[in-house]
């Protein structure tokens, strides 16, 4: 099992093979037509797919109701994926980590199983990538998901495929540890700036 380490919120997230860069873009002035608002989490230069309406950043989306972002992967590639978080379901850490070796902290843990959908509208491939999908506690700490090694029946399939093209769909289920005392506030969709988050309210 890899480490699970807090993050605290207010400080800017790194996950494991994403960075993702936002640039906004500048309104035009000087003109007695409506402008457009700019975008903080549009990339400069993204053609968002016909059909795709991009999530405003910062909204609070009910469980079981999809968000749409932009995901950037390095600087390799960028699409628009539309997840939606389906369920948050609490687990039982001596039940279902029997056969786990667990230090000290993690046996006092609450696991959350997080089920959520994805999918790729294009127009570059993710097959392999991290979904940039965090849990956001009581005292404004994010925790990014549990890598577990080996079979896990009560939450699997963490990863995309390794081929996810555009139109691509993936059910996926991601295991948070929270330490004991942490509460699950949020289960955030973080592709971009904080502030740009998406957030499901369980």
């Amino acid at each position: 099992m890899g480490e699970n380490q807090a993050v605290n919120a207010p400080r800017r997230l790194a996950v494991v093979a994403v960075v993702a860069t936002v640039l906004a873009v500048l309104a035009g002035c000087g003109s007695d037509d409506p402008e457009t608002e700019p975008r903080t989490d549009v990339p400069k230069g993204f053609d968002v797919p016909a059909g795709v309406t991009i999530t405003e950043g910062g909204s609070t989306v009910a469980i079981g109701r999809p968000a749409s972002v932009v995901y950037r992967v390095e600087e390799r590639a960028a699409s628009a994926i539309t997840l939606t978080v389906k369920e948050v379901r609490t687990g039982d850490i001596e039940k279902d980590f029997t056969f786990f070796s667990l230090d000290d902290q993690a046996k006092s843990s609450t696991p959350i199983y997080v089920d959520l959908s994805v999918t790729n509208e294009g127009p570059s491939g993710l097959g392999g990538t991290t979904i940039p999908v965090l849990a956001h506690t009581s005292s404004n700490t994010v925790f990014p998901p549990s890598e577990l090694v080996g079979e896990f029946k009560p939450c699997p399939s963490p990863a995309l495929p390794e081929s996810f093209l555009k139109g691509a769909k993936a059910d996926l289920c991601l295991v948070f540890l929270l330490p004991e005392g942490e509460k699950l506030q949020t289960v955030e969709l973080q592709a971009g700036k904080e502030k740009d988050a998406i957030h499901w309210k369980p």
